[in-house]
């Protein structure tokens, strides 16, 4: 019985492997072996064959590591630019989502285009991804100055100091501070070169520490503490505060009020929490290693029923329970209300934030703890206390509606971006200075001719006429067959070229 031949999957070969056949096809190596190796059909090694001038412009011009067609964006333009403006944000560490760059793609079409009407449609999103290898991805966060040789033996010894006492999650509590500045939204607005400052943009640089503590079960979120740095305020007369509220001068946590929370508030209501839901009158308070907390023997009550119990030093980060998306979650869901508040009001964004004051701030607070889910804070004990989560969720996730963050750039100038890192809560650190949007759009249209001026005594060579010897470069690497990854070292090169321009510049005015 004859067996019929399989008939051959449909494959589409990248760009990068059409380059790699046409090196190979130049040292002489065969059609049928070519077409064999890389499964497709001899046509498709001759139309290869064929087009080879058209894909060496492609791969000397585009930054196509894994694309498959030849075809180029419809406003090449406005990608190169979006594409420039991404990278700079990249070197920040500043985390990008397509709904932001869909936000920027508009706004260049409109500024390099000189019309509207652009969708920037998920369809096309996707494309633009594709055409310069963008994916997403998860922000790993820095675990700086962590040991993380003693999680082990802590741990054991952690679950032995549970099993001793005879406690379940119900009993086993966390507290730790976070400071947080309550009435500012981030100070970044577009300036001209001759504007050395900008009046009236940030409304209060106000600070104050929270200390937001839960038991391991999610079942029992006490009051909240904040600390300001005024001890009366008229905000706070004739109402009966939702949180714990002390005064100190430098808005911060001292042993002293610590001592005082945890013998006047802590251990009472602990105590009446346990009592109600007929619990044994034993509890274990776990604590970071801060040198703002009193020692293990003056936080333990005299009948030695209410204890707590330290992290070590330098792997705190790695396993505190309430830094594994507590007080990130309560922070991050405080500032999208601000944020929601800041557009609601019929009025300047400013002026709101203005009337922001502490009393609005703690009872926006207490909103966020109260939002928080149950499965977030048995979740947050994975790392230490395994056995309590029973089934894995995701980690919390807020978000600040798109028409919130486009009213607030319209009134103030804010770029959507920095308002979704500053909700996120990362800091950007920005040490040079970065071109802005208008100079990315414009540096799209500028010839080679337009040459930024430089004095005659910097010793360094200008960004643009590093662009201009990557393009060089390009072309006779390419001229002279150079490989696909030695012209994408080029590509990229020149790409980080470009993003430096603005910066030499900007150092050769300060000269």
């Amino acid at each position: 019985m004859s067996s019929k031949a399989q008939k051959r999957k449909h494959k589409t070969l990248t760009i990068k492997e059409k380059y790699d056949i046409l090196e190979r096809l130049n040292n002489n190596q065969s059609i049928n072996r070519l077409a064999n190796e890389y499964g497709v059909g001899r046509s498709t090694i001759y139309d290869i064959k064929k087009n080879h001038e058209k894909i060496k412009q492609f791969v000397s011009t585009s930054d196509c590591d894994k694309r498959q067609t030849l075809r180029k964006a419809e406003n090449p333009e406005v990608e190169e630019a979006l594409y420039t403006w991404y990278l700079q944000q990249r070197n920040r560490h500043a985390p990008i989502s397509g709904p932001i760059l869909a936000m920027k793609a508009k706004y260049f079409y409109k500024k390099i285009m000189k019309k509207k009407g652009f969708l920037a449609s998920t369809g096309w999103l996707d494309r633009f991804k594709s055409r310069y290898d963008i994916r997403l991805s998860n922000i790993a966060r820095v675990k700086l100055s962590n040991d993380a040789t003693c999680i082990k033996s802590f741990k054991l010894k952690f679950l032995q100091r549970v099993k001793d006492l005879n406690l379940n999650p119900s009993q086993v509590y966390y507290a730790g501070e976070s400071g947080l500045f309550w009435r500012v939204i981030p100070d970044k607005t577009f300036v001209s070169y001759n504007e050395k400052s900008v009046p009236g943009r940030t409304v209060s640089n106000e600070r104050v520490t929270i200390l937001p503590c839960a038991n391991a079960a999610g079942t029992h979120k006490l009051k909240m503490v904040v600390v300001g740095k005024s001890n009366k305020l008229r905000a706070f007369q004739n109402i009966n505060l939702p949180v714990h509220y002390y005064g100190q001068k430098s808005a911060t946590m001292t042993k002293d009020l610590f001592k005082k929370w945890f013998d006047e508030c802590f251990v009472p209501e602990v105590r009446k929490w346990l009592k109600d839901h007929n619990f044994p009158q034993k509890a274990l308070l776990l604590l970071n290693n801060a040198s703002v907390h009193p020692t293990e023997d003056e936080l333990t009550t005299e009948d030695k029923c209410i204890s707590v119990m330290f992290l070590p030093p330098k792997c705190t980060a790695l396993i505190q329970p309430m830094d594994q998306h507590i007080t990130q979650f309560v922070k991050q869901d405080f500032k999208k209300n601000l944020l929601l508040k800041a557009v609601a009001e019929n009025q300047q964004i400013q002026k709101t934030l203005k009337e922001f004051n502490m009393k609005d701030m703690t009872f926006a607070l207490c909103q966020s703890l109260d939002a928080l889910p149950l499965s977030t804070i048995t979740s947050s004990w994975k790392k230490l206390w395994p056995d309590i989560v029973s089934t894995p969720t995701n980690d919390p996730q807020i978000s600040v509606p798109s028409e919130v963050l486009e009213q607030i750039f319209a009134e103030v100038q804010i770029s959507p971006e920095d308002l979704e890192t500053w909700c996120g809560g990362l800091n950007i650190e920005k040490n040079t200075p970065e071109m802005s949007d208008d100079e990315i759009s414009s540096d799209t249209t500028i010839s080679h001719e337009d040459d930024d001026e430089v004095p005659a005594s910097t010793p360094q060579i200008s960004a643009q006429d590093a662009i201009n010897a990557f393009e060089l470069g390009l072309q006779w690497a390419d001229e002279n067959g150079a490989s696909y990854d030695e012209l994408l070292v080029l590509r990229r090169l020149k790409d980080k070229a470009k993003i430096s321009r603005f910066n030499n510049v900007e150092q050769n005015k300060k000269l």
